[in-house]
């Protein structure tokens, strides 16, 4: 192998290149969190006026059902944030994300029939 060849496959900056692939990672992680704590002040909103709806129209919204779609969704990101940074490619991880997704998703359109007389 020849000088040249030796430099192209391994180059001198590998150090600072690890350094920075490092910084992403953590850079990552806490934009991971960031998002995921937006969500949940969102459900806790949604959480909020359903349990205001119940207790001033007397209708039950059963607003404590909304724990499970927030603990599957906690376990979901949870998954992700312990196996793999990227959401991408974790099939246990997607199924609880879309299984929780799909739970907060029915709640809400629930909520809403309620709230709006069931038209």
């Amino acid at each position: 192998m020849t000088d040249f060849t030796k430099k192209a496959i391994s180059p001198p900056s590998a150090r600072g290149a690890q350094i920075k692939l490092e910084t992403m990672r953590v850079i990552s992680a806490i934009l991971i969190v960031y998002t995921w704590l937006g969500v949940g002040v969102l459900i806790s909103f949604l959480g909020r006026i359903a349990y205001f709806y119940e207790k001033t129209s007397g209708q039950s919204t059963g607003y404590y059902f909304l724990v499970f779609p927030t603990v599957i969704l906690m376990v979901g990101a949870g998954w992700y944030l312990v196996h793999n940074v990227d959401f991408t490619g974790e099939p246990m991880g997607d199924v609880l994300l879309l299984l929780g997704g799909g739970l907060l998703s029915f709640f809400g359109a629930r909520l809403e029939k309620i709230m709006t007389g069931e038209r």
